[in-house]
């Protein structure tokens, strides 16, 4: 169910934006510790500006708390003393929120997360929040060319300059994004879109880690089970030949081509519902896309 804050409900859902304490939150997973949100700081509400990293560092190591569901060390914030993010935005981020409304109709509901919402950048974050993603997907499909178009290799590019460049070529950057329909043009401003196949998360633990064991060595992804959403889930085979499925929650894998790909600093997880490989804390490297 949805929790009640001072003036708002928070949908605890990955994406959203919450105010703790001066500073602007950016919820984690849909599953949380009873009483508290994880969740990564990111903006200061007062300067109207990025946290800086040193900033970030200290306010997740002050808020650090390890959990047992996840079997990790997380950033926790306490419910009663948060509440959901609301300032109004700038006329592109309303303008490009609009838009996605209507292309997606009563499927879901659309926020604006990221820089946008305590300035105006060159790029607009949006999180739909829908329990018929399939749906969503189709309806996005579908405005291509109208309503959506595709980022050209320059959006891309610029993408890559500024989050990936560290740990990537351009090249293998270009084989995972791909045909992609997450990073899109709307109205001619990138846009970068997350979609969560939720309406509300839950204060409890739903799905947890029994075991955790570090993993980097080659896969071949085999099939998509649910592409483009956060987590988005492939049937992978590992190079001993175990069948296993890869799971993420970032964009930058949730688009993922059938072929070989080699992992750097993975994990495999043992959870309640099944055996996951994880190329979130490490580097996912397309060979054969």
């Amino acid at each position: 169910m949805l929790i009640t804050g001072r003036k708002s409900e928070l949908r605890l859902l990955e994406g959203e934006p919450v105010q703790y304490r001066g500073v602007i939150w950016i919820v984690k997973g849909e599953q949380h510790p009873p009483g508290y949100l994880v969740a990564y700081p990111r903006y200061d509400l007062m300067r109207r500006d990025k946290l800086s990293g040193h900033e970030r560092n200290m306010l997740v190591q002050e808020h650090l708390f390890y959990w047992n569901c996840l079997d990790l060390c997380v950033p926790i914030i306490p419910l009663h003393n948060t509440i959901q993010h609301y300032r109004k935005l700038s006329w592109q981020a309303e303008m490009i929120k609009i838009i996605m409304e209507q292309i997606i109709g009563d499927l879901g509901e659309v926020i604006v997360s990221g820089s946008s919402i305590i300035m105006r950048g060159n790029d607009v974050d949006l999180v739909i929040y829908t329990v018929k993603p399939a749906l969503v997907v189709k309806k996005i499909k579908e405005s291509r060319g109208v309503l959506i178009e595709e980022a050209g290799t320059g959006d891309l590019y610029r993408e890559w300059l500024l989050k990936h460049k560290h740990v990537m070529s351009f090249q293998e950057y270009l084989g995972l994004k791909k045909n992609s329909i997450l990073h899109i043009k709307i109205a001619g401003w990138p846009v970068s879109l997350r979609i969560v196949p939720y309406r509300h998360g839950f204060s409890s633990c739903i799905n947890p880690v029994f075991l955790r064991r570090k993993y980097s060595g080659y896969l071949e992804i085999i099939r998509a089970l649910s592409p483009y959403t956060t987590p988005a889930r492939f049937l992978a085979k590992l190079q001993n030949g175990e069948n296993i499925v890869l799971e993420t929650r970032k964009i930058l894998y949730a688009e993922l081509q059938i072929g070989r790909y080699f992992l750097e600093n993975g994990y495999i997880e043992v959870r309640k519902n099944g055996k996951y490989v994880i190329p979130d804390h490490g580097i996912l490297h397309p060979v054969n896309v």
